[in-house]
């Protein structure tokens, strides 16, 4: 019997049909998107001091992945008592959840889209710490590393895992003791093409707002222009009906004073204690000032969206007068253990000192002080009133 053979779908058409199918399917990569280009590393800044206190030279990293040993870390540095900064932007190859680990002597912050999501910033031997965070694929990142260095050996890794693929994610079974000796990703480090000095997709231009047409001054009615005629008038034309003279735009009639329509409410804007960073400037020696905006979810040292705001009116402030030196204290209600409360307010105090610094102000205007629970300004039994213990008061010194 003579069988009889089908030809399959040639290459190319095999080709097609695979791309369209794996662009239908969920979770499939956008490739309507214009592709990035390959990152080239983060800028570095290094300092002579701990804490940046003299600027030595700046050049491009491709990874933070260094051992320098007892040796300096860039011509112009000595060997001991430096620090760095790096700054960029990350940009995530797929969506998941990410391991970022840290293994450093001495001390180390690590920030993404400005959140502080690692502080280690300290004299220690050589430790290791871990953050998870939730990334989206191909958006841009801002990322920043702060590094100091004491004395002894110099060793800095800044390591991820990034999410493993599906395919690789094998069922628990027998074959692999249900999980327990199923492969997991190792850290590695942060590949160059995924680090960039400058926003790789920088934001577009907001559009000019609308022009909203004024409401009408009270007593004046409108005057509507009148349309263009396509035909003309004959000058002697008899009018129907004797005009009327418009009257003239630019000479209103005002309205008596009780008439006048009331101005449109300002809308608020956040400032630092509402106008309390005014009062910094007028603040004798020892006098302080509360800012109601930067209160904190129980728990935690990590700056809102509103805090921000009002630490900007903050820094521009600082900024130009170079002789005010504030003491930032931390405070925070009396839940919990007493000295768990104390290092918390610490943190918060580090939180605003780094935000300040980042944007204007010098390490030595500020001096961070964490007081805990022990000088409330509300009854820590009320739960409505707890929230004002987590605050914090600039000093003036």
């Amino acid at each position: 019997m003579n069988s009889v053979h089908h030809r399959g779908p040639g290459r190319p058409l095999l080709l097609a049909h695979v791309l369209l199918l794996a662009w239908w399917l969920p979770g499939a990569p956008v490739w309507a998107q214009a592709p990035l280009p390959t990152g080239g590393g983060l800028k570095g800044d290094y300092y002579e001091g701990t804490d940046f206190e003299k600027f030595v030279l700046t050049r491009r990293d491709a990874t933070i992945n260094f051992n320098w040993g007892q040796q300096p870390p860039a011509p112009g540095l000595g060997a001991e008592q430096f620090s760095v900064r790096w700054t960029g932007w990350l940009v995530p190859p797929t969506t998941g959840k990410y391991l970022f680990h840290v293994t450093v002597d001495d001390g180390i912050r690590l920030w993404l889209n400005d959140q502080l999501i690692m502080n280690e910033w300290r004299g220690q031997p050589l430790s290791s710490y871990t953050a998870a965070v939730e990334l989206r694929a191909g958006e841009p990142y801002r990322l920043r590393v702060d590094y100091c260095q004491y004395s002894m050996d110099t060793r800095v890794f800044v390591t991820w895992e990034p999410p493993a693929p599906r395919a690789a994610q094998a069922p628990s079974s027998w074959r692999n003791l249900w999980g327990l000796a199923a492969e997991t990703p190792r850290p590695e480090p942060i590949p160059t093409s995924f680090l960039y000095a400058n926003n790789p997709r920088p934001a577009a231009a907001p559009a000019p707002p609308r022009l909203q047409p004024l409401p009408p001054l009270s007593g004046v009615r409108p005057t509507v222009a009148a349309r263009p005629r396509t035909t003309p008038v004959p000058a002697a034309a008899p009018s129907p009906r004797p005009r009327v003279a418009a009257r003239p735009a630019r000479r209103p009639v005002l309205a008596p004073p009780q008439a006048a329509v009331p101005p449109a409410p300002e809308v608020p804007v956040l400032r630092a204690d509402s106008g309390g960073t005014a009062q910094l400037a007028r603040l004798a020696v020892g006098e302080a000032v509360t800012l109601p905006e930067l209160h904190f979810e129980q728990g935690t040292a990590r700056l809102l969206p509103p805090a921000r705001a009002a630490l900007d009116t903050l820094a521009a402030m600082l900024q130009k007068s170079a002789g005010l030196r504030l003491e930032v204290q931390g405070h925070t209600d009396n839940v919990g253990n007493a000295e768990l409360n104390r290092q918390l307010s610490q943190q918060r105090a580090e939180a605003v000192c780094l935000y300040l610094t980042a944007h204007g102000a010098t390490t030595a205007q500020l001096r961070p002080v964490g007081y805990g629970g022990t000088q409330p300004v509300a009854d820590n039994a009320d739960p409505a009133q707890r929230p004002r213990n987590r605050r914090v008061v600039l000093r003036r010194l």
